[in-house]
């Protein structure tokens, strides 16, 4: 699972790669934004300004992978 971050007043997207998880099984529905946990939203963005993400400032999308736990 991959989540795009990006701050409403900023430019600069994260892409923040979680491990893949089990296999749904054959004809599962997708999953929705509900489904995901705040809390692991909150430790996936607290990641990615640790390794440097600055949603404020210009440039590429930086790609960061975390753990199952957001950290």
């Amino acid at each position: 699972m991959a989540l795009a971050l990006r701050h409403k007043e900023g430019q600069r997207e994260a892409v923040v790669e979680f491990p893949p998880g089990p296999e749904p099984k054959y004809g599962a529905p997708m999953l929705k934004p509900a489904q995901i946990a705040p809390e692991l939203v909150s430790r996936a963005i607290t990641s990615a300004i640790a390794a440097g993400w600055d949603p404020l400032s210009r440039g590429k999308t930086v790609a960061i992978v975390v753990d199952a736990s957001g950290g």
